[in-house]
């Protein structure tokens, strides 16, 4: 099994071992598909994942088109993380692709 290493993007934290997440010193209380939500968005930030990668990799099965249960769980997520520091954005849509997690101005 690969080392479990926890993933840090600007203001957030994400432990997969513990399943926690940290955002500044406050953790945040995710259901456990928000977690698998969050932890693909933040290992690939700046990426843009496309919905049906992300029901795969997250929700364990295939997206079919009436599927809105990705759209549910990233809006709860955005309600739970609110902004950035700076103001901005964490999670985008990609209109008629998926979601991208920007990285915050600055950083790599």
């Amino acid at each position: 099994a690969e080392p479990v290493v926890s993933v840090s993007v600007g203001d957030l934290m994400l432990d997969p071992g513990r399943r926690t997440v940290l955002q500044g010193e406050r953790q945040v209380t995710l259901t456990s598909l928000e977690f698998s939500l969050l932890e693909q968005l933040l290992t690939q930030a700046g990426r843009v994942i496309s919905r049906e990668e992300l029901c795969s990799l997250a929700l364990g099965r295939q997206l079919n088109s009436l599927d809105r249960s990705i759209d549910v769980h990233v809006s709860s997520l955005r309600r739970k993380l609110g902004p950035a520091p700076d103001g901005s954005e964490r999670i985008k849509s990609v209109r008629g692709v998926g979601y991208i997690y920007l990285r915050p101005a600055g950083s790599i």
